[in-house]
């Protein structure tokens, strides 16, 4: 093979093993720290705050619920293969403070007590599903109302609380 040739063939190939060859490494800086943020943790979800209700074997778990003025309680359809309904007050005298409609399995309800009191509610599809939302004021709030009328008051529960036979 001719010199010249040869030499034209090293010149290509040198230039691609230049092009394949990796970069050079950028001069190495101190790590930027990370910049710190003013931002809130996210709020626990309403499981983990212990406001879930979830709807078991044609029941709610918990049947009862306590929580403060400001606080949002879910319910969930979570293990029945059937839709159930969240309806505030008792079967036959609901007290239109809240209704999920038709919650199908796995459907959830939110609702946010602003009041204290005591809600009761039921499913207007299995009437003898039913719970209880107890409301406390938050604390250092006035402790009593100052028109008790204006809350629910309390309604006695049927000895087959919260099971529908």
């Amino acid at each position: 093979m001719p010199r010249d040739r040869r030499i034209l063939i090293l010149a290509i190939g040198l230039a691609l093993a230049a092009c394949a060859a990796p970069a050079a490494s950028p001069t190495p800086t101190a790590p930027v720290p990370p910049t710190p943020t003013t931002a809130s943790p996210p709020s626990p979800s309403p499981a983990a705050r212990g406001t879930q209700v979830t709807i078991r074997n044609f029941a709610f778990q918990p049947a009862e619920l306590e929580v403060e003025v400001g606080t949002t309680v879910e319910w969930v359809n979570g293990e029945d293969g059937v839709p159930h309904t969240i309806t505030s007050g008792t079967p036959g005298y609901p007290a239109g403070v809240f209704d999920s409609g038709r919650l199908r399995p796995g459907d959830s309800f939110r609702f946010t007590f602003q009041q204290p009191g005591t809600y009761e509610y039921f499913c207007s599809i299995h009437t003898r599903m039913r719970g209880r939302i107890l409301v406390k004021p938050k604390p250092g709030s006035e402790a009593a109302p100052s028109d008790p009328s204006a809350y629910p008051s309390p309604t006695p529960l049927p000895s087959n609380y919260g099971y529908d036979y």
